[in-house]
């Protein structure tokens, strides 16, 4: 009788007192907090008390088991203030995230049609964006994916959401992996960006990073299309002469070695690529027009393979 009586009681701190304080002490701002399929309540808990939107883990867990909401916890994308309470916090949890708004960001954009993307869905200022991603110099950095968002979200929340997704994405073998082939993790995303661009088709990616390690290895420039392309803020099928002399330290066909950033945001299997090349010692790869490369060792083979490319199309 007097446990039942102890936890009527902890209810009603928890029902009046609680909510009370965070409005004092805490700001309204959103937090968005994603739910994952097969989370647990105590995985949900430590999220939202790591976010500062709950004073407690425990007590909010005492509140799931009382509400016998254990498995009723539905996922998705939730906006929270951080005065909210657990109580209007686990009832929102319960009936699920609802009124959110969705927007899908492929691999291969960078930062300006991410934000153009964006803008498509939400009431976003584009250039607010755009500028914000370069101060921080998160090229590369944006994680292509399906998001799900509050009508409210501002243009750092975005950024911050879609960098903290690239960071959830890269896992610890992968920066070990980087460290057993020697190669700084920018680095690292910088091909993958470059990669992205160029293979259109999955299988050719490893093979495609083993060539521009190649060519880094033997002093050669890398002389990427994609790099140019993205330089002059373009989109076209074929540079010509006067493309490629363009003055930018993106240039690949101008400046030895990497470009100083990511072209675009790759995926994650053009990250794993670049981890994992391809064991080979092509040097050159031209498109077959089919999304397809040929490959060659060196530049005699390079222009057969031209050659033959061309005289298919003619």
């Amino acid at each position: 009788m007097i446990k039942k009586v102890a936890v009527i009681l902890l209810i009603a701190i928890m029902y009046f007192l609680i909510p009370i304080c965070m409005r004092f002490f805490a700001s309204g701002d959103k937090v968005l907090i994603r739910v994952q399929s097969g989370d647990s309540a105590s995985a949900t808990a430590a999220r939202l008390k790591k976010n500062k939107l709950i004073y407690s883990e425990k007590l909010f867990l005492c509140l799931v088991k009382l509400t016998k909401t254990q498995n009723k916890l539905k996922s998705g994308v939730y906006s929270f203030s951080k005065n909210d309470g657990m109580f209007k916090i686990l009832r929102s949890l319960k009936n699920g995230s609802g009124n959110l708004l969705r927007f899908t960001v492929p691999e291969g954009k960078n930062i300006n049609q991410t934000a153009e993307i964006i803008s498509r869905t939400i009431n976003i200022d584009k250039e607010k964006f755009v500028k914000i991603a370069a101060d921080r110099n998160i090229e590369g950095y944006l994680m292509p994916e399906t998001y799900f968002v509050d009508h409210g979200i501002s243009e750092e929340q975005l950024i911050e959401m879609m960098y903290s997704e690239f960071n959830k994405k890269i896992t610890p073998d992968m920066y070990k992996r980087a460290k057993e082939i020697n190669v700084p993790f920018k680095d690292i995303v910088i091909i993958a960006s470059i990669v992205e661009k160029e293979a259109a088709k999955r299988e050719e990616r490893a093979m495609i990073a083993a060539v521009f390690y190649n060519r880094l290895k033997n002093n050669m420039k890398l002389q990427s299309c994609v790099t140019v392309l993205y330089a002059m803020g373009i989109n076209k099928a074929k540079l010509n002469f006067e493309d490629i002399k363009f003055d930018s330290s993106y240039n690949t066909y101008k400046h030895l070695g990497l470009p100083p950033g990511p072209i675009c945001s790759p995926g994650i299997e053009s990250i794993k690529a670049v981890l994992y090349p391809a064991d080979t010692t092509s040097m050159f790869f031209v498109s077959a027009g089919d999304g397809s490369h040929l490959f060659a060792d060196n530049l005699c083979d390079h222009n057969k393979n031209k050659q033959a490319i061309d005289k298919k199309r003619n």
